[in-house]
């Protein structure tokens, strides 16, 4: 498992010292002078560092990562040029399911004062905190209440943007003097990078070391079960994913974080060489041209049940992963609400995800008794 190890760090290492170097060129004022900074391991867009007491955080611009975006400062000294002081971190407005769950695992749940949509939370802590402590809700499907936000009276916001629009939404709460920070996890493309962001989480909440041990056991138990894989040299089976919507089939382009997955599951997917760490835009003919042949069809939409797919398109009966018991849902674990963990949990548990996705493709390589966590057979 050492090599496998090795190489991935080196090559995530040699990525980000090529950005981190034209960063320096470009953005050298930027950086806070004397602080020791660390490398993440697998992330591409932040760094964490340390100058004696004080800690810092700094987080690229995803938009060109020789930039950056934000600098938290974290200590009792004056607060360096360019970044942002985060004085107190007791009450904190945790706006995605994805961060509680970090939070969770980190058992800070209980320093969460607002949130985004609640019944997307599925963490059994959160939920049991939420209902407790009457949190305010300051989104209601994508509308910020920014009256009913700073009502909860945050010391800070960790929240994340899609575009510059909604970015700039979050203008008027830094003007109130509330940190506002944006975890980008999400435009990370491998399981292991979007998972290193509990790194981020826990030196916010003052449990890094935490955090640390944490990170570090998934990360043993996911290149485990990648050298497993390897190892086994089993034929790979064919792969596709995602399902048609108004006369279009979005697939997972060859970069992504989901293509990343199905690779170190063993799985031949077949766009992994579309370049891309998106989405690919196709027609439904293409997509059925391609994958009708194909063993394995991952987490096509909403559904849960075959019939619910066909009904879509009556050429999805002849598709030989419907005929042979092929069909996998990241569905499993659902809330009463709705809410699913594969949109939280999975992403601070992505050796979990991987060990469903291995025992799939691979039964051979799992114990029998062994049960799915996120993903389930549809019938």
């Amino acid at each position: 498992m050492q090599p496998l190890r090795l190489l991935i760090h080196i090559t995530f290492s040699l990525i980000l010292l090529s950005q981190f170097s034209a960063c320096q060129n470009k953005k050298s004022a930027a950086l806070p002078a004397n602080v020791h900074w660390q490398q993440a391991d697998y992330s591409r867009l932040f760094l964490l560092g340390t100058s004696g007491k004080d800690s810092f955080i700094a987080l690229r611009n995803p938009a060109d990562t020789s930039q950056w975006m934000q600098i938290a400062y974290l200590g009792n000294g004056t607060t360096p040029t360019g970044c942002m002081k985060i004085s107190r971190r007791k009450r904190i407005a945790c706006m995605t399911a994805v961060f509680s769950g970090m939070m969770e695992v980190l058992g800070t749940e209980t320093r969460i004062c607002c949130t985004d949509n609640i019944q997307y939370h599925t963490g059994p802590n959160c939920r049991k905190w939420f209902a407790k402590s009457n949190i305010t809700e300051a989104t209601k499907g994508v509308s910020l209440d920014r009256e009913k936000l700073m009502k909860s009276k945050p010391d800070m916001v960790l929240t994340y943007f899609i575009d510059n629009k909604g970015k700039k939404e979050w203008n008027a709460i830094t003007q109130q003097g509330i940190p506002v920070l944006f975890l980008q996890n999400y435009l990370e493309n491998h399981p292991l990078a979007r998972a290193e962001w509990l790194k981020v989480l826990g030196w916010l909440t003052g449990k890094p070391d935490v955090a640390e041990a944490y990170f570090n056991m998934v990360e043993e138990h996911y290149l485990a079960l990648v050298n497993d894989v390897n190892e086994a040299s089993q034929q790979e089976p064919t792969v596709f994913c995602n399902a048609p919507y108004s006369g279009n089939w979005d697939v997972p382009a060859g970069g992504s974080y989901m293509a990343a997955l199905l690779r170190d599951a063993g799985a031949d997917y077949f766009w992994k060489n579309e370049e891309g760490t998106g989405k690919i835009s196709l027609d439904i003919e293409t997509v059925y041209r391609r994958a009708k042949d194909a063993d394995f069809w991952i987490n096509p939409g909403a559904c849960r049940n075959i019939a619910c797919i066909t009904s879509a398109d009556r050429r999805l009966e002849s598709f030989s992963a419907i005929k042979d018991g092929g069909v996998y849902n990241s569905t499993k674990t659902l809330n009463k609400y709705g809410g699913n963990a594969w949109w939280d949990y999975a992403v601070v548990r992505p050796d979990l995800a991987l060990r469903d996705l291995v025992h799939i493709f691979h039964p051979g390589l799992a114990p029998e008794e062994q049960e799915l966590v996120f993903f389930e057979a549809l019938k």
